[in-house]
């Protein structure tokens, strides 16, 4: 090739360049003007909170990470409690004060009653799920939870299956101390927590002596398939028109799956109360799908289908297999760290209760000193950091910002259980500021600074059961043992593993190990 093509290969070369670079500016620019256009055309013209930049089509959805609520409550500090994001196409509004939560859930619960659309919970409900229904269906089926199937009768109908359960545990634990095993907390917890809900819901054990242990292995594979969809990222709850990247990607097919598993197993429990309507377990109680099975529909007419029956087991699975049991290891691990707490808990339970029995449901409302702990774990590790978002069905105003129909709202209680604003020394673990600064404070819904199971209409219909099981496992955990952690952080106790796992439920991250001294009468253990 002769030099003089060879430049003006290169002429053409260095224009091409030119030209290139010509196009990019002008391209960057309009990006940068859509941008900018977006965050501040968006926020004049509909006056909404401040937040971070949103980028094109995403907009702040990768600014979450791996701990959302994490992420939440450094926006809340840089820009304010009331922060706005746009998560994907979605409009979101992320609050992180009681004064807020208040607003939001109390004053404007009427416009904020709806749950945003999720992909996960349509295909395995059938699009029955509490979290999807709305109006007079939610209403009939909440009614029917509250006044059914979480009320204190029937709650204390099913006490000798919590005080079964209760004993074995701590029978296994007594068995494994003798011989000087470390106990795995984590699986005695999970364990006992998915046998009472699982009991409660269609009397079948799935933990612990006289399982089938095939069963149980399916079943354990379910819920956690179950589990990791629910906790799961998915584009099309946040972007509609990219839904068909969730078919490419067989989310579709792998949800549709484990719907078609999930309901032919519930289908098998349905079908089997509904030949046998008279039978009952041992404790002459009737488990939840007996009472569902006698529930009139929305109308008043026939009886509930089988498939809102499901969607509604379901749910409930959803919302109590995990959360109890996370609540009893956060704070199990806080008792192992601070060791003069425990103590004090267990002279509580020695002074109401004694030693010559065992705590019962009755003694529960004697003890406050245990009741301020489970405040404080619910403060200060909350099993669920995020409320279950919200979604509202007509625009509304707050703190003079306006809000569009179908904007999606976060409470973030792990910020607002972590606030100075809120809370003295907010990251010491202090069951006191229950005892004598806040003691008028409760978990049932009233007091904003503190809802572990939210409130409204939308608030857990479950918080009952949740307290009771909780206090009274608790309860029997400490009274029956002194809890030392393993050697090797016996002298070190502070230096415990708490970090955390975000998911569907906020978990330990490393599941809780610990080693149990028996401190009654060993007749007791048998």
């Amino acid at each position: 090739m002769g030099v003089m093509s060879m430049f003006h290969l290169l002429q053409l070369e260095g224009r091409l360049q030119d030209n290139l670079e010509l196009l990019i500016t002008p391209l960057l620019l309009l990006i940068l003007l859509v941008v900018v256009l977006q965050r501040f055309g968006c926020r004049k013209s509909q006056k909404l909170p401040p937040g971070p930049w949103p980028w094109p089509v995403v907009g702040n959805l990768f600014m979450l990470g791996e701990s959302p609520h994490i992420a939440l409550a450094r926006f809340a500090e840089q820009y304010g409690p009331l922060v706005y994001l746009r998560l994907g196409s979605t409009h979101t509004v992320v609050a992180s004060s009681p004064a807020l939560a208040k607003e939001f859930l109390k004053t404007q619960d009427h416009v904020f009653q709806a749950r945003p659309a999720s992909l996960a919970f349509n295909i395995m409900t059938n699009n029955s799920s509490m979290g999807v229904i709305s109006g007079s269906a939610l209403r009939h089926v909440r009614r029917i939870c509250v006044n059914e199937l979480f009320t204190t009768k029937r709650l204390q109908l099913f006490q000798p299956m919590r005080t079964t359960e209760i004993n074995a545990m701590i029978k296994d634990i007594y068995v494994e101390a003798q011989d000087d095993k470390v106990i795995d907390l984590n699986f005695k917890l999970s364990s006992i927590s998915t046998n009472n809900i699982t009991q409660m819901l269609f009397r079948k054990r799935y933990c612990g002596v006289g399982t089938n242990q095939r069963e149980t292995r399916w079943f354990k594979e379910t819920v956690d398939e179950m589990f990791h969809w629910y906790g799961m990222f998915i584009i099309a709850d946040y972007i509609p028109y990219l839904k068909w990247v969730t078919k490419l990607q067989g989310i579709d097919a792998s949800l549709q799956a484990l719907h078609t598993k999930l309901s032919t197993f519930l289908r098998q429990i349905i079908d089997e109360h509904r030949r046998n309507p008279n039978v009952v377990d041992k404790y002459r109680v009737e488990d939840f799908v007996d009472v569902l099975l006698t529930m009139p529909q929305e109308d008043g007419t026939g009886h509930l289908s089988d498939d809102t029956i499901q969607a509604i087991i379901t749910d409930m699975m959803a919302a109590g297999l995990d959360t109890s049991y996370v609540t009893l290891e956060w704070v199990m691990a806080e008792l192992l760290r601070h060791p003069d707490i425990m103590k004090r808990a267990q002279e509580e339970l020695d002074t109401v209760v004694g030693t010559d029995r065992l705590v019962s449901e009755s003694d529960l409302q004697h003890l406050p000193y245990l009741q301020a702990i489970l405040k404080e774990t619910f403060r200060i590790h909350p099993a669920g950091p995020l409320l279950v978002p919200h979604r509202s069905i007509q625009p509304c105003q707050v703190e003079g910002y306006n809000f569009p129909t179908n904007t999606r709202l976060i409470v973030n209680l792990w910020a607002m259980g972590r606030d100075p604003n809120n809370w003295e020394k907010p990251l010491e673990f202090d069951p006191d500021r229950f005892m004598q600064q806040h003691p008028e404070i409760d978990v049932h819904g009233h007091d904003f600074e503190l809802l572990p199971f939210g409130t409204g209409r939308r608030a857990c219909p479950g918080r009952p059961l949740g307290i009771l099981f909780v206090q009274i496992v608790l309860g029997n955990l400490l009274q029956s043992f002194d809890w030392t952690l393993p050697p090797n952080l016996q002298q070190e106790p502070m230096k415990l593993d708490m970090s955390e796992t975000f998911g569907l439920t906020l978990k330990k991250t490393q599941g809780l190990c610990a080693k149990a001294h028996p401190r009654l009468h060993p007749h007791f253990y048998h």
